[in-house]
Parts: C-alpha cells; sequence; structure tokens
C-alpha cells in the first residue's frame, strides 16, 4: 500500500489510513472465517449413513450432526463488505488527489465501477467524467468484461457474493464434496452411482451400489475416502484461464484469498497511478508559472 506519509499523498492520508484500516480488517475477517470452519471440523460434525433400500441398493448418505455455525456467514458477509467499502475508498481518494478538492467533483456518483459488458461501461461512463482519463483507461482494462474468463474475474466474484449478501440475505454455506476416492471388490460390489464434486445437504446422497447377498462391507472389500470444504450453496464450476472446468480459483477460502490480494493489488496500482499524475500536474503548474514571469 502507498506510504500516506509520501508528500505526494499528504492530501489524501486519511483516506490511505481508512483503506488500510479495511484491507487490514478483511484480513481478519479471513482469519476468523477459517477458525471457525477448523473448530467445527474438529467436532466431527457430520457422518456417512449406509442404508439398505427396499431394491436391493445400497445408498451412502451424508448426515450433518452439527448445522454449520451461522458466525460462519456472518464473518464471511463482513469480509466482502469491507474488499467492496476500500474499492471505493480508494476511487474516491483518487478523485480527491487529482482534482485537488475533498469532495472531489461528482463525489456522491463515485464508485469503484464493476461491469460485465461494453454497453453496460459505456452507458455508466458519466460517473466518472471529472477523472482523468489515464484512471479511467486503467478501470476500463481490469473489467469483467475484458477478461478471458469472467466468471474468473476477481471483480466479478467479488461482486457478485457481495450483492447476494448485501441485498439478499446472508450467503447460504454448505458442504462441498471436494474428494470422493472409493474402492469395491468388483466381484461383491456393484458400483452404481459414485460421487462427484457438488454441495451435499444434508441427507444428500454420495454414492449407491448393490451388495453381493451375503456379503458385509469390510475394509477387505471396499473402502472408501471423502473429504469436504466449505462453499457457497450456489457454487458454479466453469472454464478458468487454462480452459480447466473448476470452480473459481478452488475452495472458497483460496477464492478469498485471491480476492483480498487483487483488492490490494487494484487499490495500490491506482494510487500510484494517481500520484505520478499529481506529481506530472504539479510540475507542468510549475513550469506554467515560471513562464510567465518571464
Amino acid at each position: 500500500m502507498k506510504d500516506f506519509l509520501d508528500p505526494v499523498l499528504k492530501p489524501i492520508a486519511f483516506e490511505i489510513r481508512l483503506l488500510q484500516a479495511r484491507l487490514d480488517r478483511s484480513d481478519e475477517h479471513f482469519q476468523t472465517f477459517e477458525r471457525i470452519w477448523a473448530e467445527y471440523l474438529g467436532g466431527r460434525p457430520h457422518q456417512l449413513d449406509f442404508t439398505a433400500e427396499s431394491d436391493g441398493t445400497t445408498v451412502i448418505t451424508l448426515r450433518r450432526k452439527e448445522p454449520i455455525p451461522v458466525q460462519l456467514s456472518i464473518a464471511f458477509g463482513e469480509l466482502l463488505y469491507e474488499l467492496r467499502a476500500a474499492l471505493d475508498n480508494c476511487l474516491y481518494a483518487v478523485a480527491v488527489l487529482v482534482s485537488g478538492q475533498n469532495p472531489p467533483p461528482s463525489a456522491a456518483r463515485l464508485e469503484w465501477p464493476i461491469r460485465f459488458t461494453a454497453a453496460e461501461w459505456k452507458s455508466q461512463a458519466g460517473r466518472f467524467r471529472d477523472l482523468p482519463g489515464e484512471i479511467t483507461d486503467a478501470l476500463e482494462r481490469i473489467q469483467p468484461f475484458q477478461a478471458q474468463s469472467p466468471d474468473w474475474n476477481s471483480l466479478s466474484i467479488l461482486h457478485d457474493l457481495a450483492r447476494v449478501d448485501r441485498h439478499r440475505s446472508m450467503h447460504g454455506l454448505g458442504l462441498y464434496l471436494s474428494k470422493f476416492r472409493a474402492k469395491a471388490d468388483q466381484e461383491q460390489i456393484e458400483v452404481l452411482d459414485i460421487g462427484a464434486p457438488r454441495i451435499i445437504a444434508d441427507g444428500g446422497q454420495i454414492m449407491r451400489m448393490r451388495v453381493g447377498e451375503g456379503v458385509e462391507l469390510s475394509p477387505s472389500n471396499f473402502d472408501l475416502e471423502v473429504e469436504f470444504d466449505v462453499d457457497v450453496t450456489d457454487v458454479r464450476e466453469s472454464p478458468g484461464p487454462s480452459n480447466k472446468i473448476g470452480r473459481p480459483w478452488g475452495p472458497l477460502d483460496a477464492r478469498l484469498r485471491s480476492l483480498i490480494k487483487a483488492t490490494r493489488l487494484y487499490t495500490n496500482d491506482l494510487l500510484g497511478l494517481a500520484a505520478d499524475l499529481a506529481v506530472k500536474d504539479a510540475g507542468q503548474a510549475r513550469a506554467a508559472s515560471s513562464h510567465s514571469r518571464l
């Protein structure tokens, strides 16, 4: 983060301290999120049930003994809020620095843009008419509609998550079946339906099989290994930058790390650009003043 003690940035020292505080707070919320999740898993809150069905098959289902703590959703939502607010704080600070006014021109219309089509960008361009072209060009280059994989774009992910959390309800969080490995003796067990990466609700089926008559499941004929992580219940897989299909940036905790990292990068770079413009403008003003005295 740009040093708010830099003389060039002195006019926005408070705004930079506020921005830094929000980013630090997002880190704290992430640590809280990880701690709550680890404590929840440490209590072994779910188990696998093997149920014999009337059609002669055996179904393995997930039984959740303890609900996912609501505090996990709260930490998640507060993290998203701080990141979205940090972006808006940054753009306000940039507008102050390049305009030399606080509040800056069109202050009420300023918000960090997140646009999904070129038409959306163009239709909202008036919000940024008082900003230098260099600033708006930099903002346009990082928009979701410019991304190779828009679903994996950090601004797109943040917008979607923060919008739902702010306007609808706290995000539903669920258990995501992230790893599934089953070994079965094919002479004794017929696997009919195997698990696949997805959200598994309480009572949800993980696997279905037909066990031979008189056969008892044991480590010698059947071995199952599953792992779960936490994710939003409406998570969608899509092709990423390498064209491999998966959850954007992997599990939710990895996605949140990428959002924090991207927000730090975006805000630092835009403040750096604004500082360069402020120095350039100051130099031009001094040159013009010197010329007028000749």
